[in-house]
C-alpha cells in the first residue's frame, strides 16, 4: 500500500514526477545526485539546476544535457537551462550555436539572463581575440578524436587576416600529435612544417573537389 500511494503522489505532483525521472538518469550515468532528492533545494527544477552547477564543475556535459532535456519533457523550466545549455554547445565545440543564444538571451527580461549573457559574451569574445578559445577548442577536438575539426580550426586560423598571437604555438603542439610518416626526422621544427604542408595540402583537395563539375 506505502509503494502505491507514493507512485501515486509522484503521478500526481509533476515536480515529484520530474525529480524520479532525473535520478533515474544520475543512476544511468554513474552519477550520484549531490542536489537531487537530497532535501537541500526545492523539488524539481530549483534541485536540478544546482545539480547542473555541481556538474559542470566535472564538465559532466551529457549528463548535464540529458536533465535538461527530461526539465523539458516535464515541461517545467527555467529561463537559467538556456545558459547552461549554451555553456554545453561552447564545451562541445558549438561555439557558434553558443554565442547565438546568449545574444539572444541579451534581449531577455530577466535583467540577471541578461547580465550572464552580456559578461559571458564578453569573455568568450576576449579569449577568441586572445587566441585562448583556439587552444581550448583545439585541445577538446584531439582528446574527442576529432582530426577533421582540428583541421578546420587552424585552417580557418591560418586563413585569418590578422593572425593570432599564439597560432606559432598552438601549431608546434598539435604538430607534436599528428600523424607522421615512419622514420620522419625528430626535429620539431620539421614536424610544424610537414603539419602546415598537410593542413594545406587537404585545404587545396577540398576546394578542387569543390571546384569540380
Amino acid at each position: 500500500m506505502v509503494g502505491m500511494k507514493d507512485s501515486a503522489s509522484t503521478a500526481d505532483d509533476p515536480a515529484l514526477a520530474l525529480q524520479s525521472e532525473a535520478l533515474i538518469i544520475c543512476e544511468q550515468a554513474g552519477w550520484t545526485p549531490r542536489c537531487i532528492a537530497q532535501q537541500t533545494h526545492g523539488i524539481g527544477v530549483p534541485e536540478i539546476y544546482e545539480e547542473l552547477r555541481c556538474l559542470q564543475k566535472v564538465l559532466a556535459v551529457h549528463v548535464s544535457q540529458a536533465l535538461i532535456d527530461c526539465c523539458r519533457r516535464h515541461d517545467l523550466w527555467t529561463p537559467l537551462f538556456e545558459d547552461v545549455e549554451a555553456r554545453i554547445w561552447l564545451f562541445l565545440g558549438e561555439r557558434k550555436r553558443a554565442e547565438k543564444r546568449w545574444r539572444s538571451l541579451l534581449h531577455h527580461p530577466s535583467p540577471t539572463l541578461r547580465d550572464i549573457a552580456r559578461k559571458t559574451l564578453s569573455v568568450v569574445q576576449r579569449k577568441v581575440k586572445t587566441g585562448e578559445m583556439l587552444a581550448t577548442e583545439v585541445e577538446q577536438s584531439i582528446d574527442r578524436g576529432q582530426w577533421q575539426q582540428v583541421e578546420a580550426l587552424l585552417l580557418d586560423a591560418l586563413l585569418a587576416a590578422k593572425p593570432l598571437p599564439n597560432l606559432k604555438k598552438i601549431l608546434e603542439s598539435t604538430a607534436m600529435r599528428w600523424s607522421m610518416p615512419d622514420h620522419f626526422p625528430w626535429d620539431r621544427g620539421l614536424y610544424n612544417h610537414q603539419f602546415i604542408l598537410d593542413l594545406w595540402e587537404h585545404q587545396l583537395t577540398a576546394w578542387e573537389a569543390a571546384d569540380a563539375p
